[in-house]
């Protein structure tokens, strides 16, 4: 949502450095091992199944071992039945955190983290992942 209000000097309208608001948003996916992100991708349409099972198909499973945990919050695209079987016929094990527990997903202080370096760099999405 855009912003609407901000400060200047009175009788001065008021212009923003930054566009907040939703037009050129960038959606991030990304995987994490340890403390370390990788497999991130970076799409400037929302994410949904299709999405994320092209993700998951060209990012994520390439860079995988086999035999590894995969573990996914509970977010309806998370829960594709031929998405999940992809990762099965893959050799990998799938598991769901608890309904409603952000606190148990690492990756969301991961997010957090980056959008802070983002906010305090003044640095696009794409220079905040640029490797």
């Amino acid at each position: 949502m855009p912003r609407t209000h901000g400060y200047s000097t009175q009788g001065q309208r008021c212009y923003g450095v930054c566009n907040w608001g939703a037009r050129g948003r960038t959606n991030v996916i990304g995987a994490l091992i340890g403390k370390v992100l990788f497999a991130v991708g970076l799409f400037t349409s929302n994410i949904d199944t299709t999405v994320f099972k092209t993700w998951v198909k060209h990012f994520l499973l390439p860079i995988l071992k086999t035999t590894t945990v995969i573990v996914m919050d509970n977010a309806t695209f998370h829960k594709n039945i031929d998405m999940l079987k992809m990762i099965r016929d893959a050799g990998h094990i799938i598991e769901f955190l608890p309904p409603y527990s952000p606190d148990l997903n690492p990756i969301e202080s991961k997010w957090s983290e980056k959008k802070a370096y983002i906010r305090k760099h003044n640095c696009s999405v794409q220079q905040c992942y640029a490797y």
